[in-house]
């Protein structure tokens, strides 16, 4: 009866033993997901931020493209009225 007794109860460690792995194995793919899914949603929203700033700097670049040619045309006008050409 002894040796039934050991075998079951070494059956029975094992089923354990493969049970509490599974069990860590599903506690630390849970966290990782966590982890990965944090990590995402901060990329996201600083290329959000980005984004945005990028919309700002081309409005501002096409600004002061407008006021370069702006004032590339009162340079030119000028220049062709000082020396007499025909604007």
């Amino acid at each position: 009866m002894t040796s039934t007794n050991r075998n079951t109860n070494g059956t029975k460690a094992r089923w354990a033993g493969v049970g509490i792995t599974a069990a860590i194995a599903v506690l630390a793919l849970t966290v990782q997901w966590g982890v990965v899914t944090t990590r995402l949603e901060t990329v996201s929203t600083r290329l959000g931020e980005l984004t945005t700033e990028i919309r700002s700097m081309r409005s501002d670049l096409v600004s002061i493209e407008r006021r370069v040619a702006y004032l590339e045309g009162r340079f030119n006008g000028r220049s062709h009225s000082q020396t007499g050409g025909t604007p």
